[in-house]
């Protein structure tokens, strides 16, 4: 995926239509939940949004990863989550309601906490042949282009053609499952020798990432008296991130392929811990859905 139409074009085209289906699941009630439920809500953004990308920096200096390595993982920490998250939590039984709200509101936030967090990531490893001076302003702008106007516009079309946005659903999934998995093959086929060669190096930093983020995500709730059914639901919303996005940043707005390698291989590797996870939820409790209308 080296500078062409590919990158320039199609994979933003894409990831834009992704987002657009995504907001048109979203409703208003989902970003009201946030005032129903204020402490529930703020638990599981300060999981995702604060101790999540604080995980990637500690991993990433742990496994003294090399400068694109580091900033790839930190970049997949400070995204949002995605529609798999979702899936996880509706397989498992899960708090539907406040998976939606939490996947709504760190997708809405993505042209922040994406720029913020590589600002820090570049501060901090930016040297050589990567841009020392992270561009915080336009990558702001970009990701908003890709991110916060699609879901927008999703939710905008949702309001007005409630029938057209349930009867998209289907063709929706399927087209995002078809596309990130073009994606991730082209990747692999492209940057075999990188993942041949530097694989042992940075696998085991994000199978760790994933891991922690599972781990924090469950018991920081459950000391802070959230159930079972809800910490496990943050759980996933934190280990689950949106690798689509992550993928798209790294190829359009950051113009390096190889940043791209860990957010699609994470991709794959979430599937299995995050069914595993919703295996082990449906089997523990019984589903619990709290009114949080």
């Amino acid at each position: 995926m080296q500078e062409s139409v590919i990158s320039t074009v199609i994979l933003p085209l894409s990831i834009a239509i992704i987002m657009v289906t995504l907001g048109m699941t979203l409703t208003i009630a989902d970003f009201r939940r946030i005032f129903v439920q204020p402490k529930l809500i703020l638990i599981g953004l300060f999981c995702q949004m604060v101790l999540l990308p604080l995980l990637g920096f500690a991993v990433a200096g742990i496994f003294a990863l090399p400068a694109v390595y580091a900033i790839s993982l930190i970049l997949l920490a400070v995204s949002p989550d995605g529609a798999t998250s979702n899936l996880i939590i509706h397989a498992g039984d899960g708090d539907r309601a406040l998976g939606i709200t939490l996947t709504a509101i760190t997708n809405m936030l993505a042209f922040l906490t994406i720029p913020f967090g590589l600002g820090i990531a570049y501060s901090m490893y930016g040297s050589g042949a990567l841009d020392i001076d992270f561009p915080i302003a336009s990558t702001m702008i970009q990701v908003a282009v890709i991110t916060l106007i699609p879901t927008l516009l999703g939710m905008g079309i949702r309001s007005w053609k409630p029938d057209f946005a349930e009867n998209s659903k289907r063709w929706s999934k399927t087209f995002a499952t078809v596309f990130l998995f073009l994606v991730i093959l082209a990747l692999v086929i492209q940057n075999w020798a990188v993942i041949v060669r530097d694989g042992p190096t940075f696998a085991p930093a994000f199978i760790v990432l994933n891991i922690a983020a599972l781990i924090v995500g469950y018991y920081v709730p459950k000391l802070l008296g959230v159930n079972y059914t809800q910490a496990m639901t943050i759980a996933i919303e934190t280990g689950l991130q949106n690798s689509t996005v992550s993928i798209t940043v790294a190829i359009t707005l950051l113009n390096n392929n190889d940043m791209a390698v860990i957010p699609g291989l994470y991709a794959i590797w979430m599937y299995v811990t995050g069914f595993a996870l919703a295996f082990w939820m449906a089997r523990r409790s019984p589903s619990v859905e709290p009114a949080m209308a």
